[in-house]
């Protein structure tokens, strides 16, 4: 054995008996976290109307599995052991196609292309889906843009509304399941604006 090897191993031997590492002590394990909340619906008489809501696009800051935060208005991270259950905008327009099929104010709502095509489509982006940390305070931050369009009809009818919806929810710092439920909270209230605009848009035919 070499003076350097018998060097290392004293070196190695002396941290573990320190307590600076524990080989017996399991690997952190990688948490998966998906969005949920009690869905509201706009009132209104039923319309007879298809919608189609596909998976959104994601900025490209945003589209990976990993939760990511904001620290300051320049500095952007992940965390690597607290991700999501699946791709951002999957999810997103998962949770929007389910509230409005549970809203009961449509023919039917659609995920995927259809034999039967729909009478309007609503495409989105996740623009924004991150924890925001700012002197030492954490909040939920999302934001979606939202384009309503027709599937049928003359072209220049087909957009009939393109906006922005962002919320933010305070949140615990350090705590990532109070991260996703300040998260789901956030998009609850940007689901029901969104419901509430769609409607609004189609009551009128």
């Amino acid at each position: 054995m070499t003076r350097a090897l018998r060097l290392a191993l004293l070196a190695l031997l002396a941290v573990a008996q320190a307590g600076c590492f524990n080989l017996s002590q399991p690997a952190p394990r990688i948490e998966h976290f998906r969005l949920d909340y009690e869905a509201a619906a706009p009132q209104g008489a039923p319309l007879p109307y298809i919608l189609r809501v596909p998976p959104m696009e994601v900025a490209a800051a945003y589209d990976r599995d990993p939760i990511v935060y904001r620290e300051g208005e320049y500095r952007v991270g992940s965390y690597f052991y607290d991700r999501w259950a699946s791709n951002p905008g999957n999810m997103a327009a998962d949770l929007l196609a389910r509230d409005f099929g549970r809203s009961g104010l449509y023919r039917d709502v659609q995920t995927a292309v259809s034999l039967v095509a729909p009478d309007y489509q609503i495409k989105g982006t996740v623009e924004e889906i991150e924890e925001r940390i700012d002197a030492g305070r954490c909040s939920a931050h999302l934001a979606l843009r939202i384009t309503l369009a027709a599937t049928r009809g003359a072209r220049e009818e087909r957009v009939r509304f393109a906006r922005l919806y962002a919320a933010d929810e305070p949140a615990p710092c350090d705590d990532p399941a109070a991260l996703v439920a300040a998260m789901s909270a956030a998009m609850a209230r940007i689901s029901a604006e969104i419901q509430a605009d769609v409607y609004a848009a189609l009551r009128g035919g």
